[in-house]
């Protein structure tokens, strides 16, 4: 049995959108449910993580942290940061990554040797787990909603041809993309938007060149890759 992330936003954080200004403590949960597939490689050009292929009962997930959630660290005795993400999310966590783009490779921090690379959370940042079967089944995030605009991503491009990967989530005040073709057009000079299925460990791929493939939902609080061609905007939004 493996676990798969699915990550939803409760009501009492969508009811708090109406009134961003508004300083409330909304409740961000993550589900983890059972899926018994063999990883497969990702569908762009990278490879999904620098580490030992896992075995059938471990599987990749990757979440967003939307919600500035200091507090809620600190409250458990908790770093905000990747070693505080596995000890929030508990019994069954292998790893914790971010993919960094500038190199396009991930950093990793091995949650069961409590070494490798210790990055810093932030409000609206992607990260990946390698969950074991043991995991929980879900994980709550608690916190504040961060001001209009202040959630923002650093973007890396090529000089040339070809495209680079980026991982982004939407941030709470951009609810009006809805799918992946707004928000390669929001972005701009997008080959690729793609989103993770945890349960068949591939992703959802739509090409914005060829106006084709996965035309998957596009929701605020969850993450997403692009890879981005030359030309565009460095930062977004």
């Amino acid at each position: 049995m493996r676990r798969a992330l699915s990550t939803f936003m409760a009501v009492a954080l969508l009811v708090g959108l109406g009134a961003l200004a508004v300083l409330a403590l909304p409740r961000g949960q993550v589900a983890l449910n059972p899926a018994p597939v063999a990883v497969a490689a990702q569908a762009a050009a990278a490879p999904l993580v620098e580490a030992a292929a896992p075995n059938a009962a471990q599987n990749y997930n990757v979440i967003a942290t939307p919600l500035d959630s200091t507090q809620q660290f600190a409250s458990q005795g908790l770093t905000y940061d990747a070693p505080g993400l596995a000890g929030l999310v508990g019994t069954g966590v292998k790893q914790v990554l971010k993919w960094n783009a500038p190199s396009q490779t991930y950093l990793v921090w091995d949650a069961v040797l409590q070494d490798g690379d210790n990055f810093a959370l932030t409000t609206g940042g992607v990260y990946w787990l390698l969950l074991d079967n043991t995991a929980s089944n879900i994980v709550s995030f608690v916190g504040h909603v961060p001001a209009l605009g202040f959630v923002s991503f650093s973007l890396t491009r090529p000089a040339g041809g070809g495209c680079l990967l980026n991982d982004i989530s939407i941030p709470l005040d951009r609810s009006h993309i809805t799918t992946p073709a707004q928000l390669a057009t929001s972005v701009g000079n997008v080959a690729q938007v793609l989103q993770w299925n945890a349960t068949t460990q591939t992703f959802y791929v739509w090409d914005v060149d060829l106006n084709d493939g996965d035309n998957f939902a596009v929701k605020i609080g969850y993450p997403y890759r692009l890879c981005l061609k030359a030309g565009g905007s460095t930062t977004w939004p």
